[in-house]
Protein backbone atom coordinates (compact mmCIF):
# COMPACT_ATOMS: atom_id res chain seq x y z
CA UNK A 1 0.00 0.00 0.00
CA UNK A 2 1.02 3.38 -0.68
CA UNK A 3 1.62 5.15 2.15
CA UNK A 4 1.45 8.72 3.72
CA UNK A 5 4.54 10.97 2.92
CA UNK A 6 5.25 13.37 5.40
CA UNK A 7 5.46 17.51 4.41
CA UNK A 8 8.34 17.70 6.12
CA UNK A 9 10.18 14.95 4.49
CA UNK A 10 8.42 16.70 0.90
CA UNK A 11 10.22 20.08 1.65
CA UNK A 12 13.69 18.22 2.58
CA UNK A 13 12.91 16.21 -0.90
CA UNK A 14 12.64 19.64 -2.49
CA UNK A 15 15.48 21.29 -1.34
CA UNK A 16 17.48 18.25 -2.37
CA UNK A 17 16.20 18.37 -5.72
CA UNK A 18 17.09 21.79 -6.12
CA UNK A 19 20.75 20.65 -4.91
CA UNK A 20 21.32 18.38 -7.96
CA UNK A 21 19.39 20.37 -10.46
CA UNK A 22 22.33 21.24 -11.58
CA UNK A 23 22.32 26.02 -11.51
CA UNK A 24 21.54 27.30 -14.92
CA UNK A 25 24.07 26.87 -17.76
CA UNK A 26 26.90 29.30 -17.27
CA UNK A 27 26.76 32.34 -19.71
CA UNK A 28 24.05 30.35 -21.64
CA UNK A 29 25.71 27.54 -22.22
CA UNK A 30 23.47 24.33 -22.50
CA UNK A 31 24.65 20.93 -20.15
CA UNK A 32 25.78 18.46 -22.16
CA UNK A 33 24.74 15.57 -19.45
CA UNK A 34 20.79 15.90 -19.15
CA UNK A 35 19.71 13.74 -15.87
CA UNK A 36 15.93 13.40 -15.25
CA UNK A 37 15.31 13.57 -11.39
CA UNK A 38 11.57 12.91 -9.76
CA UNK A 39 10.39 13.86 -6.22
CA UNK A 40 6.77 14.65 -5.02
CA UNK A 41 8.13 18.01 -3.46
CA UNK A 42 6.58 21.14 -4.67
CA UNK A 43 9.16 23.17 -6.31
CA UNK A 44 9.82 26.80 -4.67
CA UNK A 45 9.31 26.09 -1.06
CA UNK A 46 11.27 28.10 2.11
CA UNK A 47 14.17 25.22 2.75
CA UNK A 48 14.47 25.40 -1.50
CA UNK A 49 15.81 28.55 -1.04
CA UNK A 50 18.49 27.49 1.44
CA UNK A 51 19.69 25.31 -0.92
CA UNK A 52 19.48 27.89 -3.45
CA UNK A 53 22.13 29.83 -1.08
CA UNK A 54 24.15 26.95 -0.43
CA UNK A 55 24.21 24.44 -2.72
CA UNK A 56 23.70 25.75 -5.98
CA UNK A 57 26.25 27.66 -6.10
CA UNK A 58 28.63 25.17 -5.54
CA UNK A 59 27.07 22.88 -8.07
CA UNK A 60 27.58 25.46 -11.16
CA UNK A 61 31.08 25.88 -10.00
CA UNK A 62 32.39 22.48 -10.00
CA UNK A 63 30.19 21.46 -13.33
CA UNK A 64 31.03 24.77 -15.24
CA UNK A 65 27.36 24.57 -16.46
CA UNK A 66 27.41 21.07 -18.05
CA UNK A 67 25.66 19.12 -16.15
CA UNK A 68 21.81 19.89 -16.34
CA UNK A 69 18.87 18.04 -14.72
CA UNK A 70 14.91 17.92 -16.09
CA UNK A 71 12.71 18.30 -12.57
CA UNK A 72 10.03 16.28 -12.50
CA UNK A 73 8.33 18.72 -9.32
CA UNK A 74 5.09 17.83 -7.03
CA UNK A 75 4.77 14.30 -7.56
CA UNK A 76 3.84 14.14 -11.66
CA UNK A 77 5.78 10.81 -11.39
CA UNK A 78 4.19 9.37 -8.61
CA UNK A 79 5.13 9.05 -4.80
CA UNK A 80 8.56 7.60 -3.59
CA UNK A 81 7.29 3.94 -4.65
CA UNK A 82 6.90 4.82 -7.91
CA UNK A 83 9.31 7.01 -8.53
CA UNK A 84 11.89 4.32 -7.22
CA UNK A 85 10.05 1.79 -9.62
CA UNK A 86 10.45 3.72 -12.74
CA UNK A 87 14.32 4.59 -11.55
CA UNK A 88 14.91 0.93 -11.44
CA UNK A 89 13.55 0.55 -15.37
CA UNK A 90 15.36 3.55 -16.63
CA UNK A 91 12.97 6.14 -16.65
CA UNK A 92 14.15 8.11 -14.15
CA UNK A 93 17.66 8.86 -13.13
CA UNK A 94 18.18 10.43 -9.80
CA UNK A 95 15.63 11.15 -7.09
CA UNK A 96 14.82 12.84 -3.21
CA UNK A 97 13.13 9.99 -1.12
CA UNK A 98 11.27 10.76 2.42
CA UNK A 99 11.83 9.01 5.42
CA UNK A 100 9.24 6.18 3.99
CA UNK A 101 11.51 5.83 1.03
CA UNK A 102 14.51 5.08 2.59
CA UNK A 103 13.30 2.02 3.78
CA UNK A 104 12.72 1.01 -0.08
CA UNK A 105 15.66 2.32 -1.37
CA UNK A 106 18.03 0.58 1.38
CA UNK A 107 15.57 -1.32 3.77
CA UNK A 108 18.99 -1.40 6.16
CA UNK A 109 19.10 2.25 6.84
CA UNK A 110 15.40 1.75 8.42
CA UNK A 111 17.86 0.35 11.34
CA UNK A 112 18.67 4.76 11.93
CA UNK A 113 14.31 5.08 12.69
CA UNK A 114 14.32 2.84 15.34
CA UNK A 115 12.27 4.53 18.55
CA UNK A 116 14.83 6.02 20.80
CA UNK A 117 17.80 5.31 18.85
CA UNK A 118 19.04 8.58 19.15
CA UNK A 119 19.35 11.14 22.20
CA UNK A 120 20.32 14.18 19.86
CA UNK A 121 21.56 15.34 16.53
CA UNK A 122 24.93 15.01 17.72
CA UNK A 123 24.84 11.36 17.93
CA UNK A 124 23.07 11.45 14.20
CA UNK A 125 26.36 13.53 12.86
CA UNK A 126 28.71 10.74 14.72
CA UNK A 127 26.79 7.81 12.93
CA UNK A 128 26.71 9.51 9.63
CA UNK A 129 30.38 10.13 9.54
CA UNK A 130 31.25 6.33 10.74
CA UNK A 131 28.23 4.67 8.40
CA UNK A 132 28.24 6.57 4.99
CA UNK A 133 30.01 4.50 3.64
CA UNK A 134 28.72 1.02 4.99
CA UNK A 135 25.20 2.87 3.68
CA UNK A 136 26.29 3.75 0.39
CA UNK A 137 27.70 -0.05 0.18
CA UNK A 138 24.30 -1.45 0.69
CA UNK A 139 22.40 1.23 -1.40
CA UNK A 140 24.62 0.24 -4.08
CA UNK A 141 23.87 -3.43 -3.65
CA UNK A 142 19.88 -2.30 -4.38
CA UNK A 143 21.00 -0.26 -7.40
CA UNK A 144 21.70 3.09 -6.34
CA UNK A 145 24.05 5.37 -5.68
CA UNK A 146 23.71 7.27 -2.23
CA UNK A 147 24.44 11.20 -2.69
CA UNK A 148 23.10 13.00 0.06
CA UNK A 149 21.98 11.56 3.67
CA UNK A 150 20.19 14.35 5.22
CA UNK A 151 17.43 14.93 7.88
CA UNK A 152 13.49 15.36 8.02
CA UNK A 153 13.67 15.61 11.68
CA UNK A 154 13.48 14.29 15.08
CA UNK A 155 9.17 13.60 14.78
CA UNK A 156 7.19 14.81 17.25
CA UNK A 157 3.67 12.83 18.19
CA UNK A 158 -0.04 14.86 17.01
CA UNK A 159 -2.99 14.50 17.88
CA UNK A 160 -6.54 15.83 17.41
CA UNK A 161 -7.74 13.92 20.50
CA UNK A 162 -4.81 12.85 22.74
CA UNK A 163 -2.23 14.61 24.53
CA UNK A 164 -0.75 11.10 25.49
CA UNK A 165 0.45 11.69 28.82
CA UNK A 166 -0.54 8.09 29.71
CA UNK A 167 0.10 5.12 27.79
CA UNK A 168 -4.12 4.42 27.93
CA UNK A 169 -4.35 6.94 24.95
CA UNK A 170 -2.11 5.04 22.50
CA UNK A 171 -4.41 2.58 23.01
CA UNK A 172 -7.42 4.48 22.56
CA UNK A 173 -6.11 6.41 19.85
CA UNK A 174 -6.10 5.56 15.99
CA UNK A 175 -2.92 6.46 15.12
CA UNK A 176 -2.39 7.03 11.06
CA UNK A 177 0.41 4.34 10.19
CA UNK A 178 2.57 5.86 6.65
CA UNK A 179 6.26 5.30 7.40
CA UNK A 180 6.76 1.06 7.11
CA UNK A 181 7.74 -1.96 9.15
CA UNK A 182 9.71 0.37 12.11
CA UNK A 183 6.99 2.66 12.83
CA UNK A 184 4.24 -0.07 12.94
CA UNK A 185 5.63 -2.38 15.09
CA UNK A 186 6.79 0.97 17.67
CA UNK A 187 2.86 1.76 18.09
CA UNK A 188 2.13 -1.77 18.28
CA UNK A 189 4.44 -2.00 20.87
CA UNK A 190 2.64 1.16 22.78
CA UNK A 191 -1.14 -0.73 22.32
CA UNK A 192 -1.83 1.11 19.37
CA UNK A 193 -3.53 -0.26 16.69
CA UNK A 194 -2.24 2.08 13.99
CA UNK A 195 -3.93 2.35 10.38
CA UNK A 196 -2.70 2.36 7.01
CA UNK A 197 -3.27 5.87 4.93
CA UNK A 198 -2.93 6.27 0.96
CA UNK A 199 -0.59 9.35 0.36
CA UNK A 200 -3.74 11.29 -1.26
CA UNK A 201 -6.08 10.72 2.08
CA UNK A 202 -3.73 11.83 4.77
CA UNK A 203 -4.97 15.16 5.39
CA UNK A 204 -8.94 14.40 4.71
CA UNK A 205 -8.48 10.95 7.19
CA UNK A 206 -7.52 13.79 9.92
CA UNK A 207 -9.93 16.04 9.28
CA UNK A 208 -12.91 13.71 8.99
CA UNK A 209 -11.82 11.51 12.00
CA UNK A 210 -10.73 8.25 10.21
CA UNK A 211 -7.39 8.71 12.41
CA UNK A 212 -6.80 11.02 15.12
CA UNK A 213 -2.97 10.50 16.02
CA UNK A 214 0.31 10.68 13.65
CA UNK A 215 4.11 10.55 14.18
CA UNK A 216 5.42 13.27 12.20
CA UNK A 217 7.29 16.57 12.39
CA UNK A 218 5.95 20.07 12.88
CA UNK A 219 6.70 21.03 8.95
CA UNK A 220 3.94 18.50 7.89
CA UNK A 221 1.39 19.59 9.96
CA UNK A 222 2.31 22.61 8.61
CA UNK A 223 2.61 21.46 5.24
CA UNK A 224 -0.89 19.55 5.31
CA UNK A 225 -2.63 23.00 6.98
CA UNK A 226 -3.78 20.41 9.96
CA UNK A 227 -2.98 23.02 12.41
CA UNK A 228 -6.47 23.33 12.72
CA UNK A 229 -7.28 20.02 13.33
CA UNK A 230 -4.59 19.38 16.02
CA UNK A 231 -4.67 20.40 19.47
CA UNK A 232 -1.99 18.49 21.23
CA UNK A 233 1.54 17.91 20.09
CA UNK A 234 4.06 15.40 22.60
CA UNK A 235 7.61 16.86 21.70
CA UNK A 236 9.16 13.42 22.92
CA UNK A 237 11.91 12.54 20.22
CA UNK A 238 10.24 9.41 19.22
CA UNK A 239 12.40 8.53 16.02
CA UNK A 240 15.28 10.07 13.85
CA UNK A 241 14.10 10.81 10.23
CA UNK A 242 16.53 10.91 7.44
CA UNK A 243 15.90 11.47 3.93
CA UNK A 244 17.94 10.56 0.80
CA UNK A 245 19.28 11.87 -2.76
CA UNK A 246 19.95 9.15 -4.62
CA UNK A 247 21.13 8.37 -8.27
CA UNK A 248 20.58 4.82 -10.24
CA UNK A 249 23.76 3.54 -10.68
CA UNK A 250 23.41 3.50 -14.24
CA UNK A 251 22.28 6.94 -14.36
CA UNK A 252 25.88 7.54 -11.96
CA UNK A 253 27.53 5.76 -14.38
CA UNK A 254 26.84 8.20 -17.33
CA UNK A 255 28.50 11.27 -15.30
CA UNK A 256 31.36 12.31 -16.27
CA UNK A 257 34.27 11.27 -13.35
CA UNK A 258 35.81 14.50 -12.68
CA UNK A 259 31.71 15.69 -11.43
CA UNK A 260 31.20 12.64 -10.04
CA UNK A 261 34.39 13.42 -7.58
CA UNK A 262 33.82 16.70 -6.31
CA UNK A 263 30.34 15.68 -5.66
CA UNK A 264 31.42 13.10 -3.44
CA UNK A 265 34.43 15.45 -2.09
CA UNK A 266 32.40 18.46 -1.13
CA UNK A 267 29.37 16.59 0.47
CA UNK A 268 30.56 16.44 3.95
CA UNK A 269 30.57 20.39 3.80
CA UNK A 270 27.59 21.17 1.74
CA UNK A 271 25.62 18.42 3.96
CA UNK A 272 26.73 20.37 7.72
CA UNK A 273 25.75 23.58 5.60
CA UNK A 274 22.50 22.61 5.19
CA UNK A 275 21.72 21.12 8.39
CA UNK A 276 22.44 23.97 10.34
CA UNK A 277 20.02 25.90 8.08
CA UNK A 278 17.13 23.29 8.09
CA UNK A 279 17.55 22.47 11.83
CA UNK A 280 17.00 25.33 13.00
CA UNK A 281 13.69 25.79 10.59
CA UNK A 282 12.39 22.71 12.21
CA UNK A 283 12.71 24.38 15.39
CA UNK A 284 11.48 27.66 14.39
CA UNK A 285 8.24 24.99 12.97
CA UNK A 286 7.38 23.70 16.09
CA UNK A 287 7.24 26.99 18.13
CA UNK A 288 4.82 28.24 15.62
CA UNK A 289 2.22 25.54 16.40
CA UNK A 290 3.02 26.11 19.70
CA UNK A 291 1.70 30.03 19.07
CA UNK A 292 -0.92 28.50 16.63
CA UNK A 293 -2.58 27.34 19.96
CA UNK A 294 -1.64 23.72 19.80
CA UNK A 295 -0.58 22.51 23.37
CA UNK A 296 2.68 21.01 24.05
CA UNK A 297 2.50 18.07 26.49
CA UNK A 298 4.61 18.12 29.65
CA UNK A 299 6.13 14.10 29.61
CA UNK A 300 6.30 12.57 32.84
CA UNK A 301 10.08 11.55 33.25
CA UNK A 302 8.28 8.01 34.54
CA UNK A 303 5.90 7.37 31.62
CA UNK A 304 8.93 8.70 29.12
CA UNK A 305 11.16 5.43 30.54
CA UNK A 306 7.92 3.14 30.56
CA UNK A 307 7.46 4.17 26.62
CA UNK A 308 11.33 3.98 26.37
CA UNK A 309 10.97 0.27 27.81
CA UNK A 310 8.03 -0.73 25.97
CA UNK A 311 9.72 0.26 22.24
CA UNK A 312 12.93 -1.24 23.01
CA UNK A 313 12.07 -4.88 21.85
CA UNK A 314 11.51 -3.48 18.56
CA UNK A 315 15.14 -3.19 17.78
CA UNK A 316 15.75 -6.81 18.41
CA UNK A 317 12.27 -7.66 16.62
CA UNK A 318 13.31 -6.26 12.96
CA UNK A 319 16.91 -8.51 12.91
CA UNK A 320 17.32 -10.27 10.16
CA UNK A 321 13.77 -9.38 8.47
CA UNK A 322 14.19 -5.70 7.52
CA UNK A 323 18.03 -5.01 9.00
CA UNK A 324 21.14 -7.44 10.12
CA UNK A 325 22.47 -7.77 13.68
CA UNK A 326 26.00 -6.28 12.83
CA UNK A 327 24.39 -3.11 11.13
CA UNK A 328 22.63 -2.92 14.65
CA UNK A 329 25.71 -3.83 17.09
CA UNK A 330 28.21 -1.48 14.51
CA UNK A 331 25.46 1.40 15.30
CA UNK A 332 25.32 0.54 18.95
CA UNK A 333 29.27 0.11 19.22
CA UNK A 334 29.59 3.75 17.69
CA UNK A 335 27.05 5.38 19.99
CA UNK A 336 28.71 3.99 22.70
CA UNK A 337 32.09 5.48 21.61
CA UNK A 338 30.41 8.96 21.29
CA UNK A 339 28.76 8.67 24.21
CA UNK A 340 31.76 7.95 26.30
CA UNK A 341 32.93 11.53 25.03
CA UNK A 342 29.96 13.31 26.49
CA UNK A 343 29.47 14.62 30.27
CA UNK A 344 27.35 12.31 32.09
Amino acid sequence: MKKLLNTTAVLVMAVIGLALAAAPAAAGKQPAYVFKMATIAPKGTGWARQFEEIMLPEVQRVTGGEVGFKCFWGGVMGDDEDIIKKMRVGQIDTAAVSGQGVGTVCPAMTVLELPFLFNDYGEVDYIRRKMFTSFDRLTAAQGFKLIFWVDQDFDQIYSTRYDFSSLDQFKAARFLTWYGPVEEKCLEALGASPIPVNVPEAASSVRQGVVDSLICPAFGIIGFQMQSQIKYVNPIRIRYSPALAIFSTSAWARLPQKYREPMDSKRDELVTKFLKATREANDKALAALTRYGVKKTRVDPKLMEEIRRKTRPVWDSLVGKVYSRQILDEILHFLAEYRKTKPA
